[in-house]
């Protein structure tokens, strides 16, 4: 379980750090009146930094404030292990120590991990109810897994349709329909299930306003983490 405070220390000292040091490359650049292309690198590097640490530090700000990942806490794990492997896959594409194009593959990758671990994340709110939910629950993660995997060789295969056999994409194909079906049965029968505990119905509506609450104090930081990600596969596909 990742330890918020300390993260937020080691942010703010990276946030403080970075702001120093992109001060001083300015001078620097003033001073002698070159901007030559390691200096624009440097700036990058440092302004990619910036970008980090503040989406992770107003994540947290966030949560601490209105305890928003509780309900979703699988999901903002992967979101923090991702963060960290977009700085260095940023950091890797400025300095030109991977091609632009690997760059543009792996933040598609990057995105569908993510979304792998959403969806996964919001099915386990179906878990412990009743069995035969366990069971939709645990075969529909075999198959979001398997659906990302089989995005995989497309994603960094060049002119994948024409390389890969057109029976790949049809098994994709079902793979996906099976996943979406799943998922909506499961969404069918919690709602049955629901239903049922009419007894416990005030108890029942307060967890769920507290669900629902605490993922729509998360969504905004989903969707500007989503807007970085679509930013950065822009950039580095113009």
């Amino acid at each position: 379980m990742i330890n918020y405070s300390e993260c937020k220390k080691f942010f703010l000292f990276i946030l403080i750090g970075s702001l120093v040091i992109a001060a001083l490359v300015a001078v620097v650049t003033v001073l002698t009146g070159e901007f030559n292309e390691i200096l624009a690198r440097s700036l990058w590097t440092l302004g990619i930094t910036v970008v980090h640490a503040l989406i992770s530090l107003g994540l947290i700000w966030d949560n601490e404030r209105q305890n928003s990942f509780e309900s979703i806490s699988f999901f903002i794990n992967v979101l923090f292990l991702l963060l960290g492997i977009s700085f260095i896959t940023s950091i890797f594409g400025i300095w030109k120590i991977i091609p632009s194009d690997l760059v543009w593959k792996l933040y598609q990758s990057y995105i569908v991990i993510g979304s792998t671990a959403l969806h996964g994340n919001i099915l386990s709110k179906a878990l412990n109810k009743e069995k035969y939910m366990d069971m939709i629950v645990y075969v529909n993660y075999a198959f979001i897994v398997v659906v990302a995997f089989l995005l995989q060789p497309i994603i960094f295969i060049d002119n994948a349709s024409r390389v890969i056999a057109d029976v790949y994409f049809r098994i994709l194909g079902a793979t996906a329909i099976i996943d979406g079906t799943l998922s909506v049965l499961l969404i069918i029968f919690y709602k049955l299930y629901m239903n049922k505990l009419q007894k416990n119905k005030e108890n029942l509506e307060n967890t769920k306003t507290k669900e629902k609450s605490s993922l729509k104090k998360i969504s905004i930081w989903v969707w500007i983490i989503l807007i970085y990600l679509i930013i950065q596969v822009l950039r580095w596909v113009f």
